[in-house]
This record gives C-alpha cells, sequence and structure tokens, in this order.
C-alpha cells in the first residue's frame, strides 16, 4: 500500500530535492545490471551506467574512488555486475545518481575469474610464499579475534580454546559478502592499535559468494602488512580464500584454530604431569633406599646389642664362678676373703670396663654408618634420573640433577662439567 506524503504549501525546487534525497536516503537496494559508458575522472573516481539487459532501461551510477579501490574489483563495459547503494538527486542537474558503497562481478564465473586473476597478481607479489609467514609465539597470552558476534564461529572458538588463561579481544565485524569487506578493514585498523600478540579472523564455511570479502586484495594487504602474527579459520570453499592463503597459519574452521592456540599448552601441561609422576617415582625410590639403609643400620645395631648381652652373659658366669670358688676357699681359710674379695670386684670392674667399651665402639660404629651425619657435614647425594651419579661421565650439560642435602633436595641445570685430569 502505498503511503503518500502531502505538503499544503508550495515547496521549492531545493526544497523538495531535499524532502525526495531525504527520502531515497533510506532506500538501501542491491541490483544487477550491465556496464556502459564508463568514464574515469582524474579523481580516481567512476561514472557509468548501468543497464537493465531485458528492457535497456539505464541508471546512472557514480563509484568512488575510495570505495573502488576497497572493492577490489576491476569494472569495464559490458561488464555484468551487483552494486549496493542509495541513490540521490544531483542539484545542479536533477539528475538521479545511484552511490555505490560495494561492488562486485555477478555469476559464479566472474566471481571465479576475477579469483584466478586476483590471486596470480599476488602470487607474482610473494604473498603467499612460505618465507614470508611470520612464526606463531609457542605461547601466546593476548588474542585478537574479528569476527561475527551474531555467528556459531565465536561460540566455537572459545569453547575450544582450552583453560590456559588465554586474554580474547573481539571485534565485531560482518563477514558474509561484499559488504563485509569495509567492517573488516575497519576492524583490522582498530585491532593495529591494541596489544595482541596474535591475530585470529574466524567466520564458518560458505560458497565462493559469501567469502567474496576474503578475497579482496585490500583485505589481503592488511593481512601481510599487520604488525603481528595473523591466524584465519574462514573455512575454505573449493579454492581457498586469498585470505587465508596470505595468513602466516590458516586452519579449516574456528575450531582447528583455537586447537593451534592450545597446542604447546597441552603439551606443556601433559610435560608437567610427566615431571610430576617422574619427581613422585624419584621419591618413593628414594624412600625405600633409606628404608633399606635403616634396616640394615638396626640389624647392625641389634648384633651390637647381641654382642653386649653375650659379653655381659660371659661376665656374669665368671662373677658366679668366682663366688662359688671364693665360697669354697672362705670355707677352708678364712684369711683369704679380703683377697678374694678384692679379685671379685676387680674382675667385675674389668668386665664392666669391656662391655662400655663394646657399647662406645659399637655406637661409633652405628654413627660413622649414619648418613645423614656426612650430609650435615656438606656432603650430598647427586642423582641423575633416580640413579646415583659416582662420576661426570654419567652427566650431560644442559641436563637435569638431583642432589639430597641433610635439610632437603634440591633440583638444578647442569651448565658446565669440569673433569679431573
Amino acid at each position: 500500500m502505498k503511503k503518500e506524503i502531502y505538503f499544503e504549501n508550495p515547496l521549492s525546487v531545493s526544497d523538495y530535492i531535499s524532502v525526495v534525497n531525504e527520502l531515497l536516503l533510506g532506500i538501501n537496494v542491491k541490483i544487477i545490471g550491465e556496464i556502459s559508458e564508463k568514464k574515469l575522472a582524474a579523481s580516481g573516481h567512476v561514472y557509468f551506467s548501468l543497464k537493465d539487459e531485458k528492457s535497456g532501461d539505464l541508471i546512472n551510477c557514480a563509484l568512488w574512488n575510495s570505495v573502488y579501490r576497497m572493492c577490489g574489483t576491476k569494472i569495464e563495459n559490458g561488464m555484468k555486475i551487483i552494486v549496493t547503494g542509495n541513490a540521490d538527486v544531483y542539484r545542479v542537474r536533477g539528475t538521479l545518481t545511484f552511490k555505490i558503497k560495494t561492488i562486485e562481478p555477478a555469476g559464479e564465473g566472474a566471481l571465479k575469474k576475477a579469483y584466478e586473476e586476483l590471486k596470480r597478481k599476488l602470487t607474482e607479489e610473494g604473498f603467499f610464499d612460505e618465507a614470508r609467514k611470520r612464526k606463531i609465539p609457542d605461547f601466546p597470552k593476548k588474542i585478537g579475534v574479528i569476527t561475527s558476534i551474531k555467528g556459531a564461529a565465536i561460540h566455537d572458538f572459545v569453547n575450544n580454546l582450552g583453560k590456559f588463561g588465554f586474554k580474547v579481544l573481539l571485534c565485531d565485524s560482518r563477514v558474509e559478502g561484499q559488504e563485509a569487506v569495509e567492517d573488516l578493514l575497519k576492524s583490522f585498523r582498530v585491532m593495529k592499535k591494541k596489544d595482541i600478540d596474535v591475530l585470529v579472523v574466524i567466520r564458518g564455511g560458505g560458497s565462493l559468494q559469501s567469502l567474496i570479502a576474503f578475497d579482496n586484495e585490500t583485505l589481503v594487504r592488511e593481512v601481510v602488512n599487520f604488525p603481528v602474527p595473523v591466524i584465519s579459520g574462514i573455512g575454505h570453499h573449493e579454492d581457498v580464500p586469498l585470505v587465508a592463503l596470505a595468513s602466516d597459519v590458516s586452519e579449516s574452521t574456528p575450531t582447528a584454530v583455537a586447537n593451534y592456540l592450545s597446542r604447546n599448552f597441552v603439551k606443556a601441561y601433559d610435560k608437567v604431569v610427566l615431571c610430576e609422576r617422574k619427581i613422585e617415582n624419584a621419591f618413593r625410590e628414594r624412600i625405600y633406599e633409606t628404608k633399606s639403609e635403616i634396616n640394615v643400620i638396626i640389624e647392625s645395631i641389634n648384633q651390637s646389642f647381641d654382642q653386649i648381652i653375650k659379653i655381659y652373659r660371659i661376665g656374669e658366669e665368671k662373677i658366679k664362678r668366682v663366688i662359688m670358688n671364693s665360697s669354697i676357699l672362705l670355707q677352708n681359710k678364712e684369711e683369704r676373703i679380703y683377697a678374694i674379695k678384692n679379685n671379685i670386684f676387680s674382675q667385675f670392674k674389668n668386665t664392666l670396663n669391656d662391655v662400655r667399651n663394646t657399647i662406645n665402639r659399637e655406637e661409633k660404629i652405628v654413627f660413622a654408618n649414619d648418613p645423614k651425619r656426612q650430609l650435615k657435614m656438606g656432603y650430598a647425594i647427586m642423582k641423575v634420573e633416580g640413579k646415583i651419579i659416582k662420576s661426570v661421565k654419567n652427566l650431560d650439560e644442559g641436563g637435569l640433577i638431583e642432589s639430597i642435602l641433610s635439610d632437603g633436595e634440591v633440583v638444578s641445570i647442569i651448565k658446565n662439567i669440569k673433569k679431573n685430569e
């Protein structure tokens, strides 16, 4: 149903044109047609007519130089194209002109041809050479992401990124069709000013038509000249998008990009777990060895005490015999009582001295064999992978060595090895 706009008082021509232009400004459309009467101005702006193939109707079009360069589509007379934009009335001449915002070849064949021509040009400039591409940091922490917040790509990326303390800075951009070029370029310029370790450009898969923005020359040059490495995950179609070819690393999906960024963190985590297991096993082995050493010492102490008890019992038997002999002698010779008493005490004293000397000697043996005593004197037990090291021949520079001291253990990196001549 038509909506009529009525003005009671007459309008000037200028006012009428203003009303028309205001209405036309809100009508953004996509038009398909054939180029004719193309003219290139000194300013770089392009003017041409877009002709209806069936009726021959024409509409004047203006393509500003900045838009022309951004779109990256070379146009010629007779070429069939699709343009988006809106129209206005040029006040000086009263003519209607369609102001173009985006332009792209119409039809799969035209898109394919434009893709191949641009790919050939950028290949000759070395944009896709592996030698040009930059290394992605092993452990990137600050990640810039350009994608649409409305798409599934960002959710797939974040859900698979891994919980390793990443800081993700998201820049929302359209990623569908030729209209996305302007948004993508703005996003790249915004990200240039951010403190990031790597830039990620992602979206889901699609047709050559839907991914046309990623075959844009200006965008490819932004990728190549970006200050930090760029990773793309924009869904490969039969012909890989040129942005993907120019990226320092290209993955087929947002999930694959997330896994790529997380890979070294996963490896490091696995290595830490493995080291923990090695340390735990080495600790258990050391406890087992220490228990064995303690058991040997305990056995030695038990043997020493058995020897002491044996000596004591021998002494006790000697005393009993002396006492028995003394009793017999006392019955016969009272005068020998004093001498016998001295003899008893002398023998008892000697026996006690023997026992004391034996205890002291065994105590010294136990003390001398205590491994903790050696450690307290400044010595250390050195191990590599749980094995005690007795020679520098079994050591390698850069390796790890465990030192067991009297009050703890130290793990060190071997920087230099000096051998005694």
